[in-house]
């Protein structure tokens, strides 16, 4: 019996057949049964030319009007981050070729608003409502309790203790603390600013075994079904902070994830699960997401487990692999580590883990942001772009993301992509604020029943104009049955394209698209998830609507 069944096969959830079933007949905007929606106000449509550019619009590792935005680190012989320097310190390479900085902001220009520092340990951070944030960088701490041994988790968690005890009372970056485990991802407390209030969440953590690592470490499917949900945990973080400004720093405390032999199962789906791998890291990219791998055990499984180059030039973005000079998104599918691929790094076989943790923090708050115009202007000139930063200065070393996707490379998986999105966000524990995403009931009196107006922020959406004037903006929309324990009982599908008509202005923040939408919850449902899907760039927002009981 083959393990995978249906677009995208790798580690299908049961919704994903389904998903397959309306996916295979889109077309690169629309999907049939094609449905419209209006945006809800009608004031005049700017043209690209007269259109003035969001100041929250996200601009990282993404080509917007040719501009490339990348966070630099730049480190003296000994680790430390180096700041003061400018534009002229600094030269760019794309594809080996030199580029032209347009831009260039220093460590210091990232920082939170005045509100939130006045507020101080009672300032609210919400990524629904990212203004809170300011440019300043976050800090995402995962403790992985999936695929670390019982007895390492324990000192994992001491480790992750002590780093925090080793901070100010009052953080200098909000920071948030996850924890994924066998079949699940959690929340263990929200974005602050409040040392103890973090402290108090690692110490009550609940202490999770590892039965998928410990029964099917290696055996048959055990190490693909723990990649699936490592893979899937990441998705969940970008799309759920992406609208955050700053630079987010993710801190994934625990043994990473695991290292497959390719010789186990058959061409096509390792071809699935490589493609898998590239997706979500160019969702990190997109979303300007940086890794920082912390093993916490010196006895962690890395190259040991590598036994061939076979072996070598496949999956080496999962984390296992320590080193090598792969291209992570080439023609022939050989990845570089998904740390350094993102602008971070892997760190193992250290016994100072606490500090390896606060090394990746003091790294990932001390950051340039360099904007450059790539002197080619083709979208298909190479279908990987290679980047490298260089600092002019002596003993100074910069760190920055391997290199981007074209624009036109990232569409030729459009279906498979979206298909894995949304099995990602059906179960996701955590809310998607890639686009803000509202859901009232139709109240209309010639409203059928169940039918809701599912309400998307206009600016969040990409829009293409039409030779009349208009635009249009295309999206997945999918109500999700959920039971009490957040499984999927079943779900509603369907593509849709709103509609704005001549003048009206897409970047204004009130302006709202509406898609009426009809969705039959489950008997036992006890709540209806929206989820959008934005076509052209794969953001996603989502909403829960708690069900009345009968």
């Amino acid at each position: 019996m083959p393990l995978f069944s249906a677009v995208p096969r790798f580690l299908c959830s049961a919704l994903a057949p389904l998903i397959a079933a309306v996916l295979v007949t889109a077309t690169p905007l629309v999907l049939a049964p094609q449905l419209s929606a209006q945006t809800s106000d009608q004031t005049p449509v700017q043209t690209p030319s007269t259109q003035p550019a969001s100041a929250t619009h996200p601009v990282v590792l993404t080509i917007n009007a040719r501009l490339v935005v990348l966070d630099v680190v730049v480190t003296d012989k000994t680790g430390k981050p180096v700041e003061g320097l400018t534009a002229k310190d600094f030269q760019i390479f794309e594809d080996n070729k030199l580029q032209r900085i347009r831009s260039i902001d220093p460590p210091s220009a990232h920082i939170l608003p005045a509100a939130s520092v006045a507020a101080g340990i009672a300032a609210v951070y919400d990524p629904a409502l990212p203004d809170s944030f300011g440019h300043s960088p976050v800090e995402i701490l995962v403790f992985d309790q999936l695929n670390t041994h019982f007895a390492d988790s324990s000192f994992a968690r001491r480790c992750l203790h002590d780093y925090l005890a080793g901070q100010p009372a009052l953080l200098a970056q909000p920071t948030t603390l996850l924890t994924v485990y066998d079949n699940h991802f959690k929340l263990l407390h929200a974005f602050t600013r409040d040392r103890d209030a973090l402290l108090h969440a690692v110490a009550t953590a609940p202490a999770e075994y590892p039965w998928k690592l410990e029964l099917n470490g290696k055996a048959e499917y055990g190490p693909i079904e723990r990649l699936d949900q490592s893979l899937r945990a990441l998705e969940e973080i970008a799309q759920s902070y992406s609208r955050i400004p700053g630079r987010k720093n993710l801190i994934w405390v625990g043994g990473g994830f695991p290292t497959i032999n390719p010789t186990t199962i058959d061409g096509d789906d390792a071809q699935e699960v490589k493609d898998a791998l590239r997706h979500v890291t160019d969702v990190l990219l997109d979303t300007r997401v940086t890794l920082y791998a912390v093993d916490p055990t010196s006895t962690a499984a890395g190259m040991t487990e590598i036994t061939d180059s076979s072996q070598a030039e496949f999956l080496l973005s999962a984390g296992d692999a320590l080193a090598g000079n792969f291209d992570p998104f080439d023609a022939n599918d050989d990845f570089d580590r998904l740390g350094p691929v993102t602008g971070g790094r892997v760190v193992r076989g250290r016994n100072d883990v606490g500090q390896q943790i606060a090394l990746s923090a003091d790294l990932g708050a001390h950051y340039y942001t360099i904007a450059y115009t790539p002197s080619s202007s083709s979208e298909a000139a190479a279908q990987y772009r290679k980047i490298r930063v260089v600092c002019l200065r002596p003993d100074l070393t910069a760190t920055t993301r391997a290199g981007y996707y074209s624009g036109q490379i990232k569409e030729e998986r459009t279906s498979a992509n979206a298909a894995y999105d949304l099995t990602t966000a059906a179960e996701t524990a955590i809310p998607l604020n890639g686009i803000h995403v509202t859901v009232d009931p139709d109240s209309s009196p010639d409203a059928p029943p169940n039918a809701y107006v599912v309400h998307t922020r206009a600016a969040d959406l990409t829009w293409k104009l039409r030779d009349d004037g208009s635009a249009t903006a295309s999206v997945y929309i999918m109500a999700v049955s959920l039971s009490s324990k957040n499984t999927m009982l079943g779900h509603t599908l369907h593509g849709m394209t709103a509609i704005a008509k001549l003048g009206a202005n897409l970047q204004d923040a009130a302006k709202v698209a509406d898609f009426v939408f009809t969705a039959l919850p489950l008997p036992k449902a006890t709540t209806l998830r929206f989820i959008v899907r934005d076509n052209a760039t794969g953001r996603m927002g989502s909403v829960d609507l708690p069900l009345k009981k009968h």
